[in-house]
């Protein structure tokens, strides 16, 4: 049995009074500090292991490097293609000094593990309410589950915003970076730490005098090559991720403004370095980390998302401080982070191409971006702001998420990240069995309403491998072993539910109907990836033999958010199980009654058209 990590609702109030060294996970984002045995496995793995990992990656990455790039890059440039050949050997040359920061970087991870080990909990109080996203966002947005994986910490699950509607274009003064409205996007009054591509900026919104967002930011250079400032930007702050309290005190911004306009004018290594010196200043902490110590992104992400983070108020009181994750990149939050680490390595290369920009190219980026934001405000003022059904007295539903195993999310960095959702149903088996008495097959020598796997009289010799060898039994417990690791565990109002299945923009999700739960996991979890060992994780570890464990299923198919049609769209896609139109039917019937979903603008309809063989999945 996978370990479980359990999770109260994501919208539960804070728990008031003292912490101290509890375990306490309120909210998916919440950190759960690992145990000593955790800090002291990785102590170990740091001195023999690691060593040997990162010279064999440096190695591979070097022999590649003198080998197989000149000549891929110089075919390139023979066919014409001196764009793309550039680019190949800039992304490899930056991935061999990633390579070689990684070995030389082993002697501050044994000593950031040493003191993880002997670290003592800090106390603090968890007295604030939350604010709902609604309260400081102006514009609609989806949930969705991303997941984190950081060498000290393992890997987590988070709870992700996808606002709606906020476009990235690119800004004026640099073609490389992505640049957003954040006036567009939130509410006066806000303080957030913005994660660009590579820069960092913490920043404010205030109310101009006119009615409209202003946002003021921490502007900082890296390489001391300009002091830093403290400006407001008409609105503009880079695309990435943005961490956002949610539970300040009122004067927690104040003190930021306070702090910043105090370190006006100071010169770092890095602008995660000044960022950090001026939350510092400002009363904001992390536990067990020294915040003017932080230097790079990755690392100030890992610290904000796997730490207590906290903020001592004028009286001298620390509070737990609790974050929102919005993501306004098309990235997921780990594909996104690994973009930063290059561009980190990358920085001289980034300001060469800077320093060769003309004043005619910036001119026209600035043209286009204006025309976009003009028709972002138009879109989003005829949009009107973000509205919340009240649908509490349905009640919550349990949703499971798969964490992998240290293998499992060892794979996944090659593989890609793949995860199963499980959706509780055990209030409605009795529902669900006798929606499908009229459906019964023949099974095993008697009549069941239930499928089974792969169910065919003369299999080919296509299935028989898929069967026997590939989806056997030995195998599957092996891959579910290790993709579900153990599980995060919410609870989910309905229209949260709906949230996390429309944050998927259309994109297919395999399903599974059982006894109590339905099991979900997305078809193509490496998007349209060129890479075809990708494409073979994604058509493997997808499969509905695999979601089900191979149990008989009352259906199996495909499903995905259309919408033009503001439907669920359901189908009976399943190789392995082969159920009939008919089956969805029952399915999509079921689930309009169960979710109340006519009521909530959430319909779930099976697929029409012609009939078509049933592909194998």
């Amino acid at each position: 049995m996978p370990a479980v990590r359990p999770t109260a609702h994501l919208n539960s109030q804070p728990r008031l009074g003292p912490v101290n060294g509890a375990n306490i996970k309120q909210h998916l984002n919440d950190k759960v500090r690992p145990s000593r045995l955790h800090f002291f496995g990785k102590l170990v793995q740091t001195i023999l292991l690691r060593p040997i990992t990162t010279t064999a990656t440096l190695a591979y990455r070097i022999v590649n490097l003198l080998t197989w790039v000149p000549l891929k890059g110089g075919l390139y440039k023979v066919c014409g293609y001196h764009t793309k050949s550039a680019a190949f050997f800039e992304s490899e040359y930056l991935k061999t000094v990633k390579a070689v920061r990684d070995v030389l970087f082993i002697p501050s991870v044994a000593i950031r593990a040493c003191e993880d080990l002997v670290a003592t909990r800090e106390k603090f109080v968890d007295d604030i309410a939350r604010r709902p996203s609604q309260d400081y966002l102006n514009v609609q947005y989806t949930k969705g589950f991303q997941q984190f994986s950081s060498y000290m910490h393992g890997c987590e699950t988070f709870e992700v915003t996808c606002p709606q509607g906020i476009i990235e274009f690119v800004a004026t003064s640099d073609a490389a970076l992505k640049t957003i409205m954040a006036s567009h996007l939130f509410k006066p009054g806000i303080m957030a730490i913005n994660f660009g591509s590579p820069n960092v900026a913490a920043f404010v919104t205030e109310k101009k005098a006119d009615g409209s967002v202003q946002t003021v930011k921490v502007d900082a250079k890296s390489l001391w090559r300009e002091p830093m400032s403290y400006h407001a930007t008409n609105g503009k702050i880079q695309s990435g991720v943005f961490l956002v309290p949610t539970n300040l005190p009122k004067e927690a911004l104040d003190r930021f403004k306070q702090a910043a306009e105090k370190m006006a004018g100071r010169k770092d290594i890095t602008c995660v370095k000044t960022n950090c010196q001026v939350l510092k200043e400002a009363g904001f902490s992390i536990e067990g980390v020294a915040l003017e110590g932080v230097i790079f992104p990755k690392t100030l992400m890992e610290h904000l998302l796997f730490r207590n983070v906290c903020y001592t108020d004028s009286k001298g009181i620390k509070h737990k401080v609790h974050f929102d994750i919005l993501n306004t990149t098309q990235h997921s939050l780990e594909d996104f982070f690994e973009e930063v680490d290059t561009a980190v390595v990358g920085t001289r290369l980034r300001h060469r191409r800077r320093n060769a920009d003309t004043v005619e190219d910036q001119r026209a980026r600035g043209a286009a971006a204006q025309a976009l934001i003009a028709q972002e405000a138009a879109r989003l003022a005829a949009a009107g702001p973000a509205q919340r059904n009240k649908d509490e007295y349905l009640g919550q539903r349990k949703v499971t998420v798969s964490v992998p195993s240290f293998l499992g999310d060892a794979i996944a960095r090659i593989w890609g990240r793949h995860t199963m959702y499980e959706v509780d149903l055990s209030d409605k088996r009795k529902e669900i069995s006798r929606a499908f008495q009229g459906l019964t097959t023949h099974s095993e020598g008697g009549k069941t309403a239930k499928l089974s796997p792969f169910p065919q009289e003369k299999p080919s010799i296509g299935t028989r491998l898929k069967r026997d060898l590939f989806f056997s039994g030995p195998m599957i417990r092996f891959l579910r072993r290790h993709m579900m690791g153990r599980v995060d565990v919410i609870h989910l109002h309905t229209q949260d539910i709906f949230k996390h299945l429309k944050s998927t923009k259309g994109a297919r999700l395999n399903y599974v109907l059982l006894d109590d739960k339905v099991v979900l996991a997305r078809v193509q979890a490496n998007g349209n990836s060129d890479e075809a060992h990708r494409r073979a994780a994604d058509w493997a570890l997808s499969k509905h033999a695999l979601l089900s464990a191979r149990q008989k299923v009352y259906c199996a198919g495909e499903m995905w958010y259309d919408a033009t049609k503001n439907r669920f769209m359901m189908n009976h896609d399943s190789g392995t199980y082969k159920p009939s139109p008919a089956h969805v039917k029952v399915v999509t019937e079921l689930a309009n009654r169960i979710f109340d979903a006519q009521n909530f603008d959430n319909v779930f309809e099976a697929e029409s058209g012609k009939e078509e063989a049933t592909k194998v999945a």
